[in-house]
């Protein structure tokens, strides 16, 4: 019975209190209270009107930036690259929109793009592993063993740290992308060899790259377009218990730098978060000696970086390197010494 008593008690105290609640909201407080709510959503509609206004201020100063800098882009590379020729080479999931302003770019600078190679998922995806490995390996053998290419003493692969065959087959297979699409000697720029379709063919039957449009003929320098890290593909998932651990940068560290080794000179360009954690950028900025031999550009698709590109282009020409842009580990937004050129 106290039970039943101490139930009935607080069912009214509860209902009770409602009613008191209903009684002054209604009543005296209702004036006092709607007022404050009122004024609390008129505050807020305020604070996200202010807010919407700023957003528009800044995209539209964004859109004059990027306006100003393609009225002037013309003028601002022209003579820079002095007949240089340069490939383009993307990685998954890198912006395709941003290849033909930068192509322009490349041209309005002197340059001439030779062409463009689109590295496929099936580089890094763990199920074409053995498609991959038997790829390399029938291509070397058709090339006497010889892949035209070997990374310098000054800039080691960054697989040396990661002694397994996976790593090393990723390094076997940028050396051949670099000897097919790159060369250190002008004399053999824009053209083309039996070694280079023998590698471009063999890697695009495994499905490790396309080809996109006619084969390019040797570049002295290369572009290596890098997603952000929201685009960035590492391949498939790892099965439950793996047996090899990979750093899913080392892939693309290991081309960039086989790209450098082989060329006079490389870019490796994205947009600003691929300069963030787990991004390419912030893999290339990491590592103090990749860094320090080739440039790097955290503007990628805008006009902003597209200029970028160019004066990096020419700072390689030159001997020199940086890492470019407004992200981390950027160390200024232009390369200045280029910017002059000589």
């Amino acid at each position: 019975m106290i039970d039943f008593r101490y139930h009935l008690v607080s069912l009214v105290a509860v209902f009770l209190a409602l009613a008191v609640g209903i009684v002054l909201g209604a009543g005296p407080l209702k004036d006092p209270i709607g007022a404050t709510l009122t004024q609390s959503v008129q505050q807020l509609r305020n604070d996200r009107d202010a807010l919407n206004q700023q957003l528009k201020t800044a995209q539209a100063g964004l859109d004059s930036r990027d306006a100003f800098i393609t009225e002037m882009e013309h003028g601002l590379v022209a003579d820079q690259l002095g007949g240089r020729s340069v490939v383009l080479v993307t990685l998954p999931g890198a912006d395709v929109d941003a290849v033909k302003p930068l192509t322009q770019a490349i041209i309005d600078a002197g340059g001439k793009v030779t062409g463009r190679i689109d590295v496929q998922n099936g580089w890094v995806d763990p199920g074409s592993r053995a498609a991959r490995e038997q790829a390399v390996r029938t291509i070397t053998a058709s090339l006497g063993g010889d892949t035209g290419t070997t990374a310098s003493p000054s800039q080691p692969t960054p697989q040396a740290s990661t002694a397994t065959g996976t790593a090393s087959s990723f390094a076997d297979a940028a050396q051949l992308l670099a000897r097919a699409v790159v060369t250190t000697e002008l004399s053999s720029s824009e053209k083309s060899d039996a070694a280079e379709k023998t590698v471009l063919d063999g890697l695009g039957r495994a499905g490790l790259i396309e080809v996109n449009g006619d084969t390019p003929g040797r570049a002295t320098q290369a572009v290596l377009l890098v997603p952000g890290v929201a685009q960035l593909v590492h391949g498939a998932a790892p099965s439950p218990t793996p047996t090899v651990s990979v750093d899913p940068a080392m892939p693309w560290l290991a081309l960039a730098s086989a790209l450098d080794a082989a060329s006079t000179g490389t870019v490796v360009v994205g947009p600003a978060s691929s300069a963030a954690t787990g991004g390419v950028l912030a893999a290339v900025r990491a590592q103090p000696q990749l860094a320090s031999t080739l440039s790097t550009v955290d503007t990628g698709g805008t006009p902003m970086g597209d200029v970028t590109t160019v004066f990096a282009l020419r700072e390689q020409q030159l001997g020199e390197a940086g890492n470019y842009g407004f992200a981390d580990g950027a160390s200024a937004p232009v390369p200045s010494a280029a910017a002059g050129g000589s």
